[in-house]
């Protein structure tokens, strides 16, 4: 299956590990306006010649578009009309950048969107009970440095680093959550879309003695209660969990089994 990474960032380096490997898919072309990212991945791939493709060449020519960069790029890729197509696939990792979108989605005819669990469990079980929850709340607890910079860190004049014990920083809806931790929340992004549930509530804790990205997703409803708890290593960039590289890679490589699970 020929497939394209939009992103060579952390998240992007990892996956394309994976498929310059695997039996099943080539690895077309790379993607990404840092000059810089794309020659350190290629040279760490030891593929010097591979194709630096524009988003545009990405969508025309690859059977597999996997995004790896960030909610803005998912909304450039959403206005290819050849994304709807036969055999047309787009993994995306910045789910939040499909919630303004979810109701032109709707019409799509062909092509699949593919959305890892990422950093949680129990996607599957959230998805399985859409309908019948009553009360669905995510609790994100990360160490300082992995939300610096975030949009609503700057707005408020928040310093994270001066904390001495964990700090709630935020708790509300999806949406202002979104904008205010674009590169944070994308499992929030993603238990919306698997739960279509609209009273999710948010909340996120700034822990200097963290050391690992912690999630709890608490859902209850007439068919008892899911309490998952994931505590993640972070990858090589703080605001990434290891994890959610490796769910990246389970999606990808489900996508060629004959064994479907979840």
């Amino acid at each position: 299956m020929r497939t394209a990474i939009i992103g060579c960032g952390n998240i992007g380096s990892t996956i394309a590990e994976y498929i310059a490997r695997a039996e099943a898919f080539e690895l077309y072309g790379l993607s990404d306006t840092d000059n810089k990212q794309f020659n350190t991945l290629a040279a760490a791939l030891g593929m010097p010649d591979i194709r630096h493709l524009t988003l545009e060449e990405a969508v025309r020519e690859a059977d597999l578009v996997i995004e790896a960069a960030n909610s803005g790029v998912v909304e450039h890729l959403l206005r290819q009309p050849e994304l709807d197509q036969p055999g047309k696939r787009l993994l995306v990792m910045s789910t939040g950048g499909l919630i303004p979108h979810l109701e032109r989605l709707s019409g799509w005819q062909h092509g699949e969107i593919h959305i890892p669990s990422g950093a949680i469990a129990g996607l599957d079980a959230i998805k399985a009970v859409a309908g019948q929850i009553d009360q669905l709340s995510l609790t994100t607890t990360k160490p300082p440095a992995g939300l610096a910079n975030a949009p609503f860190i700057r707005e408020k004049g928040i310093d994270p680093e001066h904390f001495r014990k964990p700090m709630v920083i935020f708790e509300g809806g999806l949406r202002e959550a979104i904008a205010g931790f674009p590169k944070n929340i994308n499992v929030a992004a993603s238990l919306y879309i698997a739960s279509g549930f609209e009273g999710l509530n948010i909340r996120i804790i700034a822990d200097p003695a963290a050391r690992c990205n912690r999630h709890r997703v608490l859902c209850e409803g007439r068919f008892g209660q899911i309490d998952t708890t994931t505590e993640n290593l972070p990858s090589s960039n703080p605001k990434t969990s290891y994890l959610a590289c490796l769910s990246a890679i389970a999606s990808i490589r489900g996508i060629r089994d004959r064994l479907k699970i979840g």
